[in-house]
């Protein structure tokens, strides 16, 4: 009798891990699925000034702002959101063989970041950049 609860133990100590571990799994993939079929979303990694380590990343283009959510998290919310208005690009740096990856200074009122994306998403950026709706002033 003692060896089948021992094993009936070993069989919940193998199982309950090895269901928890698949079902983060599922739950990180689905997230990430989601994050990344967003219209106007697109892989972004992300470095701070004075660091040396970029963080990937999902940004996705809004009404307002440029949103970003660190793509290995359980988060839904951005981390950083940039008002489009505040946006002003800086110099482009081209990475790799190809150049089809591209570093751009983005500076705004809160800081600077740098951002690193394919050329075509770095070609979306500025397109959304500059079709942007002029401001206007507000009458009250």
């Amino acid at each position: 009798m003692g060896v089948v609860g021992d094993a009936g133990v070993t069989v919940w100590v193998v199982v309950v891990p090895v269901a928890l571990v698949i079902t983060l799994a599922v739950a990180f993939l689905m997230r990430v699925r989601y994050l990344a079929g967003r219209v106007g979303s697109f892989e972004c990694a992300l470095r701070l000034p004075g660091r040396r380590r970029w963080t990937s990343g999902i940004a996705t283009f809004g009404n307002d702002s440029l949103e970003w959510v660190r793509l290995v998290s359980f988060g839904l919310r951005p981390r950083y959101r940039i008002p489009r208005a505040e946006i002003e690009l800086g110099r482009v740096r081209r990475r790799g063989r190809d150049g089809a990856v591209v570093d751009v200074e983005c500076r705004y009122d809160d800081g600077v970041v740098w951002l690193a994306m394919h050329e075509d998403s770095h070609s979306a950026l500025v397109a959304w950049l500059e079709s942007a709706a002029p401001s206007q002033p507000t009458l009250f």
